[in-house]
Order: C-alpha cells, then sequence, then structure tokens
C-alpha cells in the first residue's frame, strides 16, 4: 500500500492520507489506476493505494516504482508499507468479542439524567434501524465517546469506511475510530427481544421501554388508504352523464360569435334562417363549416382589366370601351356635334390633333 502526506509531519502523530492534486505513478513502468483524491471538501477521506497486483514478487527481481507530480509547491512524503488487509467480517467478530457497553450501565445513566432537576426528562423513540443503510440493525454499536442511546450497525459503517475512511459517527458526527467502537448490549436485548417487522420502540426516562409496532400511525384517508407525506392524494374522476342537447348562446359583445360544437351543427342547419342583417356582417347564426380545405374556397372577384383603346379608321364614331353606343362629343364650337376621329394613332381623348391647309 501506498501511503502520502504533506509536510511538515510532526513525529508520533497522526497524519492525514493526502496525495499530490497532479500525480502520476508507475510500477515498472506501468501506470497506476487509482483514485488519489477523496471526498470533496473532507481531507482525510482518501485511501491507500493498493499496488499488490502491479509488483512481482520474484527472488532476484527488483521492482521500480517512479513518483510524478506537479502544479504545487508542498512538499509530500510517499512511503510503501507492507500491510495485511482485514475483512468487514472479521472486525465485527472483533468487536462482538471486545469491549461492551453493559445495558446496567445504560440504565443507569438514563436514570441520572431524568433526576436531574433542571432537565425534564419525557419518553422518546428510538429507531431500530441503522441510520446508513436504513436496514434493521444487526450488530448495534457506537462510539465510548457518544452520549446517545441511538445506535447504527457495524457492519453498515465498516463498510462506508472501507469507501470512504470518514470515521465519524453519523448521528452526532464526532470522531468514532475503531479503537472507540463499542456493543451497546442495551440496543442488542431490545432487538432480540422484538420481531423483525418492529422498527422503533418508546423509551420511558427509567430505562424501561415497550413497543410499538410500525411505529407512528400514518394518516388514512377517508376510503381507508394510507396516504404517506411524499405522496399526494388520489382524487377518483367518475364520467358525469353527458348533455343530450347542447345550447349555443351568441356574445351580445359586437364582433365577436361562438362557433357551436359538431355535435350541434346538424341541428343549427334544420333550424330556421335568422332575417338578413342589414350590416355586411356575418350573422351570429350562420353555421362555418371549418372541415373544409383552403382549396375549394373561391378566389376573390378580381376587378376588369384596363383596356387600351383602340382607334380605327371607319366612318362611324368611335367608341369608349363600357360606354356602349353613345357617341363622342367634342366640346368644341359645334355644341355636341360628333365628329370624326382622326386616324393619327397617337391621337387620344383628351388631344385632337389640328388641320393643315392643304398647299395649292
Amino acid at each position: 500500500m501506498i501511503y502520502s502526506a504533506s509536510d511538515p509531519i510532526s513525529p508520533f502523530s497522526k497524519v492525514e492520507i493526502e496525495f499530490p492534486y497532479q500525480l502520476e505513478i508507475k510500477i515498472n513502468q506501468d501506470e497506476v489506476k487509482a483514485n488519489f483524491r477523496g471526498l470533496k471538501n473532507k481531507p482525510g477521506t482518501t485511501r491507500p493505494v493498493d499496488i499488490t497486483t502491479m509488483l512481482r514478487p520474484k527472488p532476484g527481481y527488483d521492482n521500480h516504482m517512479v513518483v510524478t507530480y506537479a502544479l504545487t509547491k508542498k512538499r509530500f512524503l510517499i512511503v510503501v508499507n507492507l500491510v495485511k488487509r482485514h475483512p468487514v467480517e472479521e472486525l465485527v467478530a472483533k468487536l462482538k468479542s471486545g469491549k461492551t457497553i453493559a445495558k446496567e450501565k445504560v440504565v443507569r445513566e438514563m436514570i441520572s439524567k431524568s433526576e436531574d432537576a433542571e432537565i425534564v426528562a419525557t419518553s422518546s423513540i428510538m429507531s431500530l434501524k441503522c441510520p446508513l443503510s436504513t436496514l434493521r440493525i444487526d450488530v448495534p454499536c457506537r462510539s465510548s465517546v457518544c452520549s446517545h442511546n441511538q445506535c447504527f450497525d457495524a457492519s453498515s459503517f465498516l463498510q462506508l469506511q472501507e469507501q470512504a475512511p470518514t470515521w465519524t459517527c453519523p448521528v452526532c458526527n464526532k470522531a468514532a475510530a475503531y479503537e472507540h467502537l463499542q456493543v451497546d448490549q442495551y440496543v442488542a436485548d431490545i432487538l432480540e427481544s422484538t420481531r423483525k417487522s418492529v422498527d422503533q420502540v418508546t423509551i420511558e426516562p427509567n430505562g424501561t421501554w415497550s413497543q410499538t409496532a410500525g411505529g407512528a400511525p400514518s394518516p388514512r384517508t377517508s376510503n381507508g388508504r394510507t396516504s404517506s407525506d411524499g405522496e399526494e392524494d388520489l382524487v377518483e374522476i367518475r364520467d358525469l352523464p353527458r348533455l343530450t342537447s347542447v345550447k349555443t348562446e351568441v356574445s351580445r359583445e359586437p364582433g365577436f360569435m361562438r362557433t357551436p360544437p359538431i355535435s350541434s351543427r346538424e341541428q343549427s342547419t334544420s333550424s330556421a334562417p335568422l332575417p338578413p342583417s342589414s350590416s355586411n356582417k356575418r350573422s351570429a347564426g350562420q353555421v362555418v363549416d371549418l372541415t373544409l380545405s383552403s382549396d375549394e374556397d373561391d378566389d376573390p372577384p378580381r376587378g376588369p382589366k384596363r383596356q387600351q383603346l383602340v382607334h380605327k379608321s371607319s366612318s362611324g364614331p368611335a367608341r369608349l370601351p363600357g360606354l356602349g353606343n353613345v357617341p363622342l362629343r367634342t366640346h368644341g364650337a359645334n355644341g355636341g356635334v360628333p365628329r370624326q376621329p382622326s386616324s393619327n394613332p397617337f391621337a387620344t381623348l383628351n388631344h385632337t390633333p389640328k388641320e393643315y391647309a392643304q398647299p395649292r
């Protein structure tokens, strides 16, 4: 196992494992793939690096290790130790056979706290579930420096420390080193005397306890179903009887019209027609068929194209388009006598070319 710590280090004192931020370790030219960092903002949660599988235990063969780190001004001390790994089951068995917290000691502490005149002691609820795994406690233990009676499971606690070694109590966050862990005989007796379905018990100030099966009664709804705090109440919606007829109401505000539903279109077509309105607005009772596509709509009527004036050299008077048989009249001295149109193609209605006398 590879251990690392930053300088300065006091002699005969415990130090936290800390590796450089930018670090590369090679064993026999093979890079070590490991997590050199612990939990964020929690120093001391870094695990030592296991390099057992990368070593070559051969007689006469030298294993080489190259350590490279950068982007830091600290000095680090790195050491390789030969250690023996103890599984969690072995450590739990060692706790059971080691020091324990006696049941009589726990009861005496409860009675002494209840006799204090400055403290009003009442009954309390103690959970039989581990705060780490949320499962029923198998081996109840707590640190000798903890003042609470709530315990946690020894196996779950040691498995968590194997992944991220914080070594703190999950109940009060005090230091809980392995040397200070002890099995609580008072809680162990409660676990043996209750069924596995019991999750909590009520502890009296004098040390006696009573069983609370299933914990506090959960709130129930009117239909008898239990509703949890995080779940929303389910509301059953039944089918309402459908209306046989639909009444179409016309808004009294000008410029607005409500479109009747599809089921009432057939009834509205057979009803009596409303009297025609004097304005150009669409009547409120008129049914608008929205199923027709835009391709079927007729194009809006276009105005007549502007026609060019055509002059003909004929004996009859010129005609304007759209005037029928009305002859053209000039505003000259003749006072309405029709004149013959000129054969000049550039002549217009408002301009009459002058006549010049032919030279003799």
